[in-house]
């Protein structure tokens, strides 16, 4: 997908915006606090959340009480977005919580220690999954650590009155919420997941693995409405929404937001499975993919080069 007209985002919002938004937040009693990952698990939490925020915006726009079936989301392939940091800047100081944007999230993710494991089949047991290890990696890399982060089911009650807030601080009139989308809900799914560290000396190389996250909710549903207000949120203008909202297949695929001044992002091949490499400019790369009902993410100070091999090589 030819992914130039999802660059062009630079407006930043003001501290007057941030402060309103708070206010109204805050008068709706929907201001959370930020709940922060395990640091063993940082980044694939993190994706867990998008996922959860990505699928959040395909809820069925139907009356209460009118589906009597569900669907189930899985993920399987990752697209990237371009965003500007300094727009959703405003958001977050004026109390938005991203992975609860669209309505209200119970239990709450709760920050669990992780479980270290000396050896990865054994963290693979715990987690259900077959842990693949990386045949071949650069000289002076070693084994330092596996852990496995806990699973986690929650569900989601859709409340559009605050994704409608944030949707008027942020001016985007034209942007409609589905009718009888309120009071939906849905049942998000966050596997538990192997991470494994590798060391060279200061150096850390981290590769994540788990089952495909899933989301059910009820069926009946038009995806892109939705979908096209999350990317209004993080953007996009709306032709652009438009575009990107009917080209992405919502029942599979996780979108990545990548901060427009601090990476690039291209899909890859990885052992003939489609992946999203994103190349940042001080840090390294961040490659992702998906395989037989497992997710992947390996990240490291490499470059493209050494991150697809070290990919390609897991057995």
């Amino acid at each position: 997908m030819d992914d130039q007209f999802l660059h062009d985002l630079r407006r930043a919002p003001s501290r007057e915006f941030a402060a309103r938004l708070s206010a109204n937040l805050r008068a709706q009693g929907t201001l959370s606090r930020a709940r922060g990952p395990s640091p063993a698990a940082q980044w694939f939490a993190a994706a867990a959340a998008i996922a959860a925020v990505s699928f959040a915006f395909t809820f069925p726009a139907v009356r209460a009480g009118a589906a009597a079936f569900l669907d189930v989301f899985r993920v399987v392939n990752f697209a990237g977005v371009r965003f500007d940091p300094q727009r959703l800047a405003g958001l977050k100081a004026g109390g938005v919580d991203f992975p609860s944007l669209l309505g209200d999230v119970e239990p709450p993710m709760a920050s669990v220690p992780p479980v270290s494991y000396a050896d990865p089949a054994e963290a693979g047991k715990a987690a259900g999954i077959e842990v693949r290890q990386p045949a071949w990696l650069p000289p002076g890399w070693t084994a330092t650590e596996t852990v496995v982060t806990a699973e986690h089911s929650a569900r989601v009650t859709a409340n559009t009155a605050k994704l409608q807030t944030v949707l008027d601080a942020l001016a985007l009139d034209d942007v409609r919420l589905p009718e009888g989308l309120d009071g939906q809900v849905a049942t998000v799914h966050l596997p538990a997941v192997v991470l494994m560290t590798y060391r060279d000396g200061l150096r850390a190389l981290r590769l994540f693995e788990a089952r495909s996250a899933e989301i059910s909710f009820p069926a009946g549903f038009d995806v892109p409405a939705l979908a096209q207000a999350g990317l209004r949120i993080l953007g996009l203008d709306r032709d652009e929404a438009y575009r990107m909202a009917y080209a992405i297949d919502w029942r599979n695929t996780l979108l990545v937001p990548v901060p427009v001044d601090a990476a690039s992002f291209r899909q890859v091949n990885v052992a003939g499975a489609d992946g999203l490499l994103i190349e940042r400019a001080r840090s390294g790369c961040l490659l992702l993919w998906s395989t037989n009902g497992q997710m992947y993410a390996l990240e490291a100070p490499l470059g493209a080069a050494a991150m697809l091999e070290i990919a390609q090589s897991l057995q």
